[in-house]
């Protein structure tokens, strides 16, 4: 909910107070959370350099260097929480070897500007690959349990050294004062929280808190006598910048270069996610398109240059900016000026906290931290209605999130990478049949006789064909056969398995295909593979019964069904019914007068009938061979209609209309023996015979309803 002085129009042209607030309001979180992080990360060298120097312009500079040079209406820069958790670790990692290697404050802040910098490096490969698009694919199990993991990795932090008192666990009285204290700012937030919801009020708690405890020193229970300080009282003081001599690399490669690598991997992978994400978000909720490829670039090349000279990066801050973006609403002058502002306002905050950063108490810094952390927790694994739903998500996220807090980046990565590659494969099983059809839905373009399609349609809830999907591994396959053995009935006599959208398949899953149709012909069931990439048919063997396409198997599994036709129920054999389907009921005298007129026609493999466009009006029936139809030829290059066989006729189009064709004929393989009827020799037939014509004729339009009927089938199949 807006506040109303929000919500009033500009006073003038130029002037924008909805950006001057919604920066406040931003900079609200921003200050304490940045220094906060700041002084965390940079405790190892306080001894030998300002902290509050060291804190306060990492909090302020990176994140003005991307505003002027990438400014982005609403987008707000700013030390991110991962980010700055990882720099502390990086930090600390080189501190500790630095007594080994004899480096100096600066030279460890070297090390860690290397690092970092690196970290910045595999990020901008990311964009430069176009591959921030792969982060979407991650199971969102693994981005809560990271996001999880830094959350409460802060909180642990905070308990860890006492919230700010430094007692690394040795619980006293003092440190009792500080948890008070971070609690206290914590509740303070909260209920600040609830009034103004686009400001969670972390600065203003910090400030009550920080008031009370000098109040309490009046009566000697302010700093020093109980609480820490922020940061030791110091003058003012430039940044520190590293010292790039006399560093030993190769010793330190040898010493720390995998931990140092890996937690810059790490950096780089997180990073990029929640950039990503965030781009998403603004394209989708307030229409603020970018490219996150190209975001990922140039914030690469900002982010190694402040890690080279020692800074924290800054990077998009998704909280703070959607607070921008909820203040100021559409507003776009007040969404283009938040961003400077709020840069300003944490420069200002650099130049000036020399003079007041020693009068904070750390366990007011620390209370925003673990207000921070708890925050950083996605909403959904607090959920109790969302752990009873999605049981093995909520469980997969904590475990992550849990392996982060104890074990760190590193064992959060490898947890990570291994949760996410069991929930692909659990996917990939799971949707592996992208559709099952047990009833006889699917026909082969065959078209057949009306004879054989009133045996063949009831029979065909005899085929069962599953469609599949996704590349092909043991496990795949495995949960595949299962599936298979599952769904079929004592009725099914055929199966296909149409491997049309199967990409790959290795070799495991190759020898959990053949022992499945071992296992299906063992118990009586014909199994075919429909469309097997020719690399996985070589290596499946000859015991795998493949073809081309799903058509062909749909007709191989047709001709069985037909095979127990009864002798008596078949069709004569061609060569003594060369008039085939059309000449049904048409009395001997006449058919006779109309197998004279016809011309007899052989077209060798590969050869045309006719192709479309042609304005020949001849009717032809097959009486040997098959004969294709397609929409251009040869087939190769268009697509298949149909297929007619012995007895079958076709072109009955053009011969009814007398319009061009509108498909192409011809034969695919072996040789084709034909009969054709024009339509003069027809018509001067019929005038001879006008009640046999009139059968011919009624042939005709059955033919063309009963194919009408099969494309509407095929259409259907497929919209399905």
């Amino acid at each position: 909910m807006r506040s109303p002085a929000l919500a009033e129009p500009s006073a003038a042209p130029g002037a924008s107070p909805g950006g001057v607030a919604a920066a406040w309001s931003a900079a609200a979180v921003t200050v304490p959370h940045a220094v906060g992080l700041g002084l965390l990360a940079f405790a190892p060298l306080a001894a030998e350099h300002s902290l509050a120097a060291l804190a306060l312009w990492s909090a302020a500079l990176p994140g003005l260097l991307l505003t002027l040079v990438l400014p982005r209406p609403g987008v707000v820069y700013a030390p991110t929480t991962v980010v700055a958790l990882l720099f502390a670790a990086v930090l600390a990692t080189a501190h500790g070897a630095a007594p080994a290697l004899g480096l100096s404050a600066r030279q460890v802040l070297a090390v860690s500007g290397a690092t970092v910098a690196l970290a910045f490096v595999f990020q901008w490969l990311l964009g430069v690959l176009r591959l921030a698009s792969v982060a979407r694919f991650l199971p969102i199990s693994v981005t809560h349990g990271f996001a999880a993991g830094v959350g409460l990795s802060m909180v642990l932090g905070q308990v860890h050294n006492g919230f700010g008192a430094g007692a690394d666990m040795a619980w006293d009285v003092r440190t009792a004062w500080h948890a008070l204290a971070a609690v206290g700012v914590v509740a303070l937030a909260w209920a600040l929280r609830r009034r103004w919801p686009h400001m969670p009020g972390l600065l203003t708690a910090v400030v009550l808190v920080a008031l009370a405890v000098a109040v309490a020193g009046l009566w000697g229970q302010g700093l020093d006598a109980v609480f820490a300080r922020a940061a030791p009282p110091s003058a003012f003081a430039w940044p520190l910048w590293p010292d790039w001599t006399g560093i030993p690399w190769l010793a330190l490669a040898r010493e720390q270069g995998p931990a140092l690598v890996v937690l810059a991997l790490l950096m780089a992978l997180v990073n990029s996610l929640e950039i990503l994400v965030f781009n998403q978000e603004l394209e989708l909720d307030h229409g603020l398109r970018g490219n996150a490829n190209l975001a990922l670039r140039r914030e690469s090349l900002l982010g190694a240059l402040c890690g080279l000279v020692g800074m924290i990066p800054a990077s998009t801050s998704a909280s703070r900016s959607r607070i921008v973006l909820a203040q100021a609403g559409a507003e776009r002058s007040a969404l283009a000026r938040s961003p400077r502002w709020h840069a300003g306002i944490m420069l200002g905050v650099a130049v000036t906290g020399a003079w007041w950063l020693h009068w904070v108490p750390m366990a007011c810094l620390a209370g925003g931290l673990v207000l921070a952390g708890l925050l950083q927790v996605p909403g959904l694994m607090w959920s109790w209605r969302y752990a009873r739903r999605s049981r093995v998500t909520w469980a997969q996220s904590w475990l992550v999130a849990l392996v982060f807090a104890v074990m760190g980046g590193v064992g959060a990565l490898v947890a990570g990478l291994v949760v996410a590659t069991f929930v692909l494969l659990h996917d990939s099983a799971a949707k592996v049949l992208r559709h099952v059809r047990l009833e006889g839905e699917l026909r082969s373009r065959r078209l057949r006789r009306a004879g054989s399609d009133v045996w063949l349609a009831p029979r065909m809830n005899q085929v069962a064909v599953f469609e599949l999907q996704g590349v092909m591994s043991f496990g795949v396959a495995a949960h595949l056969a299962e599936q298979v053995r599952l769904m079929l009935q004592p009725r099914h006599r055929w199966v296909i398995l149409d491997a049309s959208r199967v990409p790959a398949w290795d070799s495991t899953a190759l020898a959990q295909l053949r022992a499945l149709l071992r296992d299906l012909g063992q118990q009586g069931v014909a199994a075919a593979v429909a469309a097997l990439d020719r690399t996985a048919a070589e290596h499946a063997g000859e015991q795998v019964r493949s073809f081309a396409d799903l058509d062909r198997a749909l007709e191989w599994a047709e001709a069985g069904i037909l095979s127990q036709r009864p002798l008596q129920d078949r069709p004569a054999r061609p060569e003594t019914d060369l008039l085939g389907e059309i000449g049904e009921g048409v009395p001997r005298e006449a058919a006779e007068a109309l197998l004279a007129v016809l011309q007899h026609t052989t077209v060798p493999a590969q050869g045309v009938v006719f192709n479309a466009g042609d304005t020949d009006h001849d009717l032809l029936v097959v009486q040997s061979g098959h004969i294709m139809l397609v929409t251009q030829w040869p087939p190769d290059q268009g697509l298949r209609l149909a297929t007619v066989g012995p007895g079958m006729a076709f072109g009955e189009m053009a011969f009814l209309n007398g319009a061009a064709r509108t498909a192409s004929a011809g034969v695919e393989r072996g040789t084709a023996h034909l009969v054709r009827l024009t339509r003069a020799d027809f018509d001067a037939w019929a005038a001879r015979h006008p009640a046999a014509a009139l059968t011919v004729m009624n042939n005709l339009a059955q033919i063309g309803a009963r194919r009408l009927a099969a494309t509407t089938r095929q259409l259907r199949a497929v919209l399905e």
